[in-house]
């Protein structure tokens, strides 16, 4: 395929994505930039990035809106990284859609909720792993109208927004250590660790059930890769704090997603179960079983960075 033709393939793609339109309260669903690589080019232009599909399979009580209403079907996402100076300097921008089951007729595949997530980062290696450092902007609306009858809204949650910064310490052993490498020739464990910072954060909730702001997070995923990356098993955990608590740092909510991963070239297929619970006050613990198809494409390279090998997709 010719460098223009492979633009155009990617600008369809997008353009699809974008065309297709979601996310849920305190949940996080920055990508890693370049799919979570421990290091980089130093230098050069490059688009790189994935775009995604994915269907609830069972979905007792996740919402599909911010005001957690609906409950989610469909789920578009896309996510794209712009390096400007190779990845001492990228834009990567994600975009997040969802649908609501409840809705009638073709109306369950048209989104609920639209969220946009842009920002800048520079990704180093340091050690045996690598540091990505970064600045967001994240804003999630509601798409339309809500269907029949469903619990009240909370006020003023029709749409959330906040700007974070965040640092990211990915790393593989594959990678950094030659006599695991020798010992485990087609395995790796890979993941990366979190820290982030609620710089400014107006509407963005801090619980599942919309309570408190969140001013803190900590982040971390663990992933086993088997047969040169043909099937891994991963689980992230991320934890939020509530910035009007009486503890600020002490956490408030707990998301948890153990999932299953099939990779073969630029293809993923996943597997996932989500639960978020509030670990400090409230009951509500919204929870789906999804399936997850994705495709990652690079302007510049023949093989794409995996999207969830050493990172992550919520």
């Amino acid at each position: 395929m010719t460098t223009s033709s492979r633009a155009a393939t990617i600008a369809l793609a997008l353009a699809a994505t974008l065309l297709h339109a979601p996310a849920v309260r305190a949940l996080d669903k920055q990508g890693s930039a370049h799919g979570g690589t421990a290091s980089g080019t130093s230098a050069g232009f490059d688009v790189s990035g994935a775009v995604s599909m994915g269907v609830s399979l069972y979905n007792p009580s996740y919402a599909a809106r911010p005001n957690n209403t609906g409950l989610a079907l469909m789920r578009y996402a896309g996510h794209l990284d712009l390096d400007l100076i190779g990845q001492r300097l990228s834009v990567p921008i994600d975009v997040n859609m969802f649908t609501d089951r409840l809705r009638g007729g073709g109306a369950k595949l048209v989104p609920s909720e639209f969220d946009v997530i842009a920002g800048v980062t520079s990704t180093w290696a340091l050690g045996p792993g690598g540091i990505e450092l970064g600045l967001r902007l994240e804003h999630d609306r509601q798409v339309g109208a809500q269907p029949g009858f469903e619990p009240p809204p909370v006020p003023n949650s029709r749409s959330q927004s906040y700007v974070d910064a965040r640092a990211r310490y990915l790393f593989s052993l594959a990678g950094a250590s030659q006599r695991f490498h020798d010992a485990f020739p087609r395995t790796d464990v890979n993941g990366w660790f979190t820290p982030g910072w609620f710089a400014y954060n107006p509407s963005y909730f801090a619980r599942p059930d919309n309570t408190g702001r969140a001013l803190f997070r900590y982040a971390a995923h663990g992933e086993l890769s088997l047969l040169d990356d043909l099937i891994s098993f991963g689980l992230d955990a991320i934890f939020f704090t509530d910035r009007i608590a009486g503890n600020p740092v002490r956490p408030s909510e707990l998301d948890l997603t153990p999932e299953i991963v099939l990779h073969r070239d630029a293809f993923e297929l996943h597997l996932a179960y989500e639960i978020d619970l509030p670990l400090d006050q409230g009951s509500y613990r919204p929870r789906f079983l999804y399936l997850l198809a994705v495709w990652s494409f690079d302007l510049i390279a023949d093989k794409p960075a995996a999207l969830e090998k050493r990172g992550e997709i919520l």
